[in-house]
């Protein structure tokens, strides 16, 4: 029981880091900020950092884990396929989403550098 409730309890307050990441990045663009910067390439690494680390989270929970909200009434739900061994799930979807956010912040980088140097030229 302690297990989940820590386990919601970071799951969360992962997910309104990100949440928190993309506000500040979409908030620097509406203020009519530069929109490829060194700044929003920082803020793109910190999101897939954080995801990254939402996928090492549920890797670490997935071994064995049962989920049973009111066992005495007999609902249960096993999430690994029933399976009585311990698996390894992988979060793919957050895996990409992180391999696409540090991407992102790679162009974001290379692109901060090309704009310096085309105000350099002007």
């Amino acid at each position: 029981m302690a297990g989940s409730v820590l386990y919601a309890v970071v799951f969360g307050a992962l997910c309104i880091m990100i949440l928190w990441n993309l506000t500040q990045l979409f908030g620097e663009v509406d203020k009519g900020e530069k929109q490829f910067s060194e700044q929003q390439a920082e803020r793109l690494q910190t999101i897939a950092v954080i995801a990254l680390a939402i996928v090492v989270l549920d890797a670490l929970m997935s071994f064995g884990f049962m989920f049973q909200p009111i066992p005495e009434l007999g609902f249960g739900m096993v999430v690994n396929d029933g399976i009585t061994e311990p698996t390894l799930n992988l979060n793919v979807g957050m895996l990409a989403f992180s391999a696409i956010m540090y991407s992102l912040s790679a162009i974001f980088r290379y692109a901060a550098l090309l704009q310096q140097l085309s105000d350099e030229t002007v």
